[in-house]
């Protein structure tokens, strides 16, 4: 069996501005780095990773960081695993977002980008090329059991749906905290969810 643990980053500073983050290169907060460091020494005594793969975004970056530096598996950066690139609101003040760019009444067209930024089907598209991918490691690595995913709140989402073969308008949405974690499996051909947005290595002081 094959476990794959998906992970989203430590707060950002994103998080404390209520800024729209997307592809806005936030780093983590102090909080986030003792988050990372929580699931860091989590992961080492209890399901310490074969390989660990990361988004080069910042906040993902330094919370994969911080699990190397407990852990010693290497990371491999895939910018498929990038939060949906969110194009002009990037960085930009939610509440100035919402007025500048609303929403219109049941929800932007999957075919819908806004400027400099790619559709709901692109974002599908990238998570589906990055599950390709790790079924392909898996089978050239068949000695890999533990495989770890750094990435975002987003990029989740359209992981998960992929992972399960889910038709492109699915409406399934996983939300997932500070360093929250999912846990699935494949064990002879059939996926498991084992666990889902699972913070059970924060200590509650450290958890929002």
């Amino acid at each position: 069996m094959t476990e794959i643990m998906v992970i989203r980053h430590g707060q950002s500073v994103a998080d404390i501005e209520k800024k729209c983050e997307g592809r806005a290169d936030f780093p983590l907060t102090s909080l986030g780095m003792e988050q990372a460091h929580a699931l860091a020494e989590w992961m080492n005594e209890r399901w310490r990773p074969d390989a660990i793969y990361c988004s080069p975004l910042k906040r993902a970056k330094e919370t994969a960081g911080v699990i190397t530096l407990v852990t010693g598996i290497e990371v491999r950066y895939d910018d498929d695993l990038m939060e949906r690139n969110n194009g002009v609101i990037a960085g930009m003040p939610i509440e100035e977002a919402r007025r500048l760019y609303p929403i219109p009444p049941g929800g932007h067209k999957r075919h819908y980008a806004l400027e400099g930024g790619e559709t709901e089907i692109q974002f599908r598209a990238r998570a589906e090329t990055f599950i390709s991918k790790l079924q392909d490691d898996m089978i050239r690595h068949p000695e890999r059991t533990k495989l770890c995913i750094v990435c975002h709140g987003g990029t989740i989402t359209m992981l998960f749906r992929s992972f399960l073969n889910l038709p492109y308008d699915s409406n399934v949405v996983l939300r997932t905290g500070d360093t929250g974690f999912h846990l699935w499996a494949i064990d002879n051909g059939n996926k498991l969810i084992l666990a889902t947005n699972s913070q059970e290595h924060l200590p509650h002081h450290l958890r929002l």
